[in-house]
């Protein structure tokens, strides 16, 4: 049951999902917002939809005041998801409940006895700190994280899809929380390498190709609209926008350089094909980049705590420009792509970077968990 909000909670599920159904374990989903229009667009899962969530926020700036605002309703929300999570649980009787993201799942999963593994990124929020002249946010704050622990302490385990050291832990949750790794939905070790993909898709071996990806979110509409305003002065022969499924894509116009998506169910390959990656700070994206080694320009949703610390994170590699989009227009867009194309110091890291992310087998450590916990016996 992963949180809908943007796509990476629901493609990193996915991935578990594949690797499950290898040894014979039957899989269902419940979602909503992007993650439902993937599952139900994309994939043949037994699939049910839970009430929506959303945040607020304009031009890729998150914000919290007035998510909370129009957040009043969130506690009939929260029943009405759990009332929604019991009738599935009683149809589908499973052994295990995976939940990501989605805090009613350790709740209902414990009333009905049955075990629940947590996959979270986030643990400690810290939104306060974008608003420290205002005491309300800091008690927020402080409620939520309490709230998050408690309900990650339901769960037999908290699965963390990233590398020791990555996110604060609670101290009542140390004993709970696993470092698994990045939850990659490939092994970058067994892929194709970047020629024969590129030969594959219709590419030319020498083409400098940027894919632009902004997740599952409508924050990223304007860092696309920005790239197709600046394409003219990037120095590639193709950019691939992938739009996802919260953007009409019909605001993009699709020439000989600017190649449109919508979804890609391969994304990594197409990562791989890539000279430069630009990209909102979305955890999974972030993690499968850092895996493959790309040069990126990563543009965290602004006053969002958790993709600032990732954009934080990636930036401590040396293959990263982080910037927030406020900071961007067509010129230096443009000079930071460029930048990462031709930078050579950027290049002789990436082989060290993509060494320690993909040395990690995380969705195999997942796996073990979840089987480890369950009530199935294989």
């Amino acid at each position: 049951m992963p949180c809908g909000i943007g796509m990476g909670h629901t493609s990193r599920c996915v991935t578990i999902a594949k690797e499950l159904e290898k040894i014979g374990v039957e899989v269902a989903f419940a979602s909503y917002g992007s993650g439902y229009k993937i599952l139900s667009n994309h994939y043949n899962y037994e699939l049910y939809k839970l009430p929506e969530i959303k945040f607020y926020g304009v031009e890729c700036e998150l914000d919290i005041k007035y998510t909370a605002k129009k957040s009043i309703n969130v506690p009939f929300v929260f029943l009405k998801s759990i009332y929604k999570e019991s009738r599935m649980i009683k149809k589908f009787k499973p052994d295990i409940i995976i939940a990501d993201s989605h805090f009613s799942v350790p709740i209902t999963a414990k009333v009905h006895g049955i075990p629940c593994v947590m996959i979270q990124n986030e643990l400690t929020l810290n939104f306060a700190e974008l608003y420290p002249d205002e005491k309300t946010m800091e008690y927020l704050e402080s409620g939520l994280k309490k709230f998050v622990a408690d309900v990650c302490n339901l769960s037999k385990v908290v699965m963390i899809p990233d590398v020791p050291g990555s996110i604060e832990i609670p101290t009542k949750l140390e004993n709970k929380v696993v470092h698994t790794g990045p939850l990659l939905r490939e092994d970058p070790r067994k892929m194709k390498d970047k020629q024969q993909l590129r030969s594959e898709m219709g590419f030319n071996s020498c083409d400098r190709i940027v894919l632009v990806t902004v997740g599952g979110s409508e924050f990223g509409l304007e860092l696309l609209k920005l790239i197709c305003l600046a394409s003219s002065t990037i120095d590639a022969d193709k950019i691939v926008v992938v739009s996802g499924p919260q953007i009409n894509d019909d605001l993009i116009l699709e020439t000989e350089k600017i190649v449109k998506k919508k979804f890609l169910s391969n994304m990594m390959e197409w990562m791989k094909i890539s000279d430069v990656i630009v990209t909102l700070a979305g955890h999974t994206t972030t993690m499968e980049v850092a895996a493959l080694g790309i040069p990126n320009l990563t543009v965290p949703i602004e006053k969002h705590p958790e993709q600032l610390r990732n954009g934080s994170n990636i930036k401590k590699y040396g293959i990263s420009i982080v910037e927030e989009l406020k900071n961007l227009n067509i010129e230096n867009i443009s000079d930071n792509i460029n930048f990462l194309l031709e930078n050579t110091d950027i290049q002789s890291k990436v082989e060290s970077v993509k060494t320690k992310f993909s040395s990690y087998t995380g969705t195999k450590n997942a796996v073990k968990i979840i089987m480890d916990n369950s009530r199935l016996n294989f």
